[in-house]
């Protein structure tokens, strides 16, 4: 399912002149799925050492770390297993139990002769031995929609003519159109957790698919557990299980006194930044003003809280059969941080960096990105009947060249300065 990762994995193997690879991302991203996929198609055998499973494990790099000790210990460990230069893939997985194994990285990247991939389930730069300059790095989020897609069977060629509509901000055919939007909502409800979405497409059975979320949404609360200090373990965990509450609210702005009467930003904000750092969330700070470079204008005292999985999102805010309303286009309540979320989960992962504007509860743009050096601001709707004050007060007022709008209707271009563009085509807006 992980087409893209892989591919990176590929160009990795072809180009890191010696570098180990470290993957890191949320729990159950598929990391370790992939690196035994990718070890299965371009190596001989793998050398796997898994530091969650098995503690005795931290004892290999308990000594000095040369690569020639390395491999000794490494081959006392598994005497069955022989590492080969260039035929051996070394994977050290969930090595955030072990940080003398991350500073052994640097060893194997001074040495250059054997391919080595690491992963954990939170990022490591915080670790005072994390190898800087001597490792490359892969991020590994959910699957995308263009993944979604791909998983239920929809070719490059399909993707790329509906594709062509965008570009040429032509209409798509009426049951075209029906056949994305509905597989939108799918990934709405299903999301892209790779376990989740292999449930899905096997069992095409909802009641199953959410079991396979809980699980996820429990593991992700043990990981606080076992990886966040004592000190804010229970702050985390407060901010972490807000998330869904603070975007049912009509202003999804993160606040503080939700969690705790007169709580501050000082009081939290380590927490958050745990969170963050874990790949848990997206992070969207409000705009300021409507100038370039968009970063210089951001008030990063005031923010957003998007979930980095919208199927998980659903899942948490529980209650009788919401993915089935979903699907069959009930949204109720929910709408507005489902089709939000949903939309910084995309834009997020296309390599934009989304920012939001408010001025007043009358008005408010969901996003605003930057796209070949112009302010773009984006608005999102649920349904079809919509309409669109804000997008269009800001387009005129703040002398913009466009505006998005993100519906659930067809392709409407016919305002050069008011683009309407199906909610399934986000996946098409990069820079």
């Amino acid at each position: 399912m992980k087409r893209q990762a892989m591919e990176n994995l590929i160009d990795w193997k072809q180009n890191h002149k010696g570098k180990p690879l470290i993957i890191y991302g949320p729990r159950q991203v598929g990391k370790t799925y992939l690196v035994r996929e990718f070890a299965k198609q371009f190596y001989d055998n793998i050398f796997e050492v898994n530091f969650e499973i098995d503690d005795s494990a931290n004892k290999i790099f308990e000594d000095n770390l040369t690569v020639k000790q390395l491999l000794k210990q490494l081959s006392a460990y598994d005497v069955n297993n022989i590492i080969i230069p260039k035929k051996t893939l070394i994977f050290l997985d969930e090595i955030q139990k072990c940080p003398r194994a991350i500073t052994a990285l640097k060893s194997f990247a001074q040495d250059g002769n054997y391919d080595v991939i690491a992963s954990g389930c939170v990022t490591l730069h915080s670790v005072s031995s994390y190898p800087v300059g001597y490792v490359e790095t892969l991020y590994l989020k959910s699957l995308s929609f263009k993944e979604f897609l791909w998983a239920n069977n929809y070719s490059d060629s399909h993707i790329k003519d509906l594709e062509e509509y965008y570009k040429n901000e032509q209409m798509v055919p009426e049951g075209l159109h029906n056949v994305y939007n509905n597989l939108f909502l799918q990934y709405i409800v299903v999301g892209g957790m790779p376990e989740v979405v292999q449930t899905f497409i096997e069992t095409n059975n909802i009641g199953l698919v959410v079991k396979k979320q809980q699980s996820i949404i429990d593991s992700y609360s043990k990981d606080i557990d076992k990886y966040s200090t004592s000190l804010i373990k229970e702050r985390v965990r407060e901010c972490y299980n807000s998330i869904p509450d603070q975007l049912a609210m009509d202003n999804k702005k993160f606040q503080y006194k939700l969690l705790k009467t007169g709580g501050k930003s000082s009081h939290f904000y380590s927490s958050i930044q745990w969170i963050e750092d874990a790949g848990l969330i997206n992070k969207i700070y409000r705009l300021k003003a409507f100038d370039v470079p968009l970063r210089a204008y951001q008030d990063k005292s005031c923010f957003k809280l998007y979930f980095m999985d919208t199927g998980l999102l659903l899942a948490m805010y529980g209650g009788k059969n919401l993915q089935g309303k979903i699907l069959t286009g009930e949204i109720g309540i929910f709408k507005g941080a489902l089709f939000e979320n949903v939309i910084a989960q995309i834009l997020v992962g296309n390599g934009l960096t989304p920012y939001y504007y408010r001025r007043d509860e009358r008005l408010e743009i969901n996003f605003i990105v930057s796209l070949d050096d112009k302010i773009v601001p984006i608005e999102v709707k649920a349904k079809t009947n919509t309409k669109s004050k804000s997008l269009i007060n800001v387009i005129e007022k703040q002398n913009l060249e466009y505006g998005i709008k993100l519906s659930m209707n067809n392709v409407n271009c016919s305002n050069p300065k008011y683009k309407c563009f199906p909610l399934y085509m986000t996946m098409f807006i990069k820079d």
